[in-house]
């Protein structure tokens, strides 16, 4: 399993408070069958600002533990972007990429993307980045209409959901969100966002349950195969499902999913 959205690096935003306590979280993931990790903090000007260099010191500091404690895990970098005008200089300038990649993981407001929220988005996709959206489920304006994750994968945006969100940890609602865009083929990466508060589990449970609801082919795009295709630089389909609505003769819905 590769997780592509966590706050396990220490003492740079409202993750991880303190190395051990990070290195700990990673024994967990690695025990539950994590191989990789993007270490994504927050990057929010204004308030979680930081330079790369002090970014990169304190992955190497928590690779050097990991490596101490006998851990394998791969350990890459990454930030979670909030999209604001003129953010494209930031991701530039620091290459606020996933790893090596030309993806970006972004957020926004969570009471609802604002009215500009794709006007800031759009220099990033003439740049050549891939924009993720982090935790779509959680956003307002998404919750009140599920179908937006749609029209934002239709203007290439890539549509990350959290694990939790698929237990009920965030509420009723958002987890009916999260099932509803899983289910029409509207999410591209299920991740943990873990901020070290609790025991790491999450990611392994909604893999479970996403296996048990839908099927085992679209628990591995979602965990390994479309994570995998991040850090091999390869590209990821919008679109990988259809959904066929169900005739005046038949009460079930007809599924089709089609996978490249």
């Amino acid at each position: 399993m590769i997780d592509i959205h966590c706050h396990i690096l220490h003492q740079i935003d409202d993750g991880s408070t303190e190395l051990t306590q990070s290195v700990k979280q990673l024994k967990l993931m690695e025990s539950g069958g994590v191989s990789d990790v993007y270490l994504t903090s927050h990057y929010f000007r204004g308030h979680y600002q930081y330079s790369r260099e002090e970014y990169d010191a304190k992955l190497k500091s928590l690779q050097e533990a990991a490596t101490a404690e006998g851990l394998k895990l791969n350990l890459h970098a990454g930030f979670e972007v909030f999209v604001q005008p003129g953010i494209i200089d930031d991701i530039a300038q620091k290459n606020l990429c996933l790893g090596k990649s030309n993806y970006v993981l972004i957020e926004s407001e969570l009471n609802g993307l604002p009215v500009d929220f794709y006007q800031n988005v759009y220099p990033l996709l003439r740049a050549g980045y891939k924009p993720i959206l982090a935790h779509a489920e959680r956003y307002v304006s998404i919750m009140k209409r599920p179908s937006k994750a749609r029209e934002l994968s239709d203007r290439d945006i890539y549509i990350q959901c959290n694990a939790g969100a698929f237990l009920g940890h965030y509420g009723d609602k958002v987890k009916h969100t999260a099932w509803e865009l899983l289910n029409n083929g509207w999410v591209h990466f299920i991740a943990s966002d873990d901020h070290v508060r609790m025991e790491y589990g999450a990611l392994f449970e909604a893999a479970k349950r996403v296996e048990e609801r839908i099927d085992k082919t679209t628990r591995n795009l979602m965990f390994r195969e479309y994570p995998a295709r991040i850090g091999n630089g390869e590209t990821i389909p919008y679109s990988y499902v259809i959904v066929k609505k169900p005739s005046k003769r038949r009460r079930k819905s007809v599924w089709r999913r089609l996978f490249g």
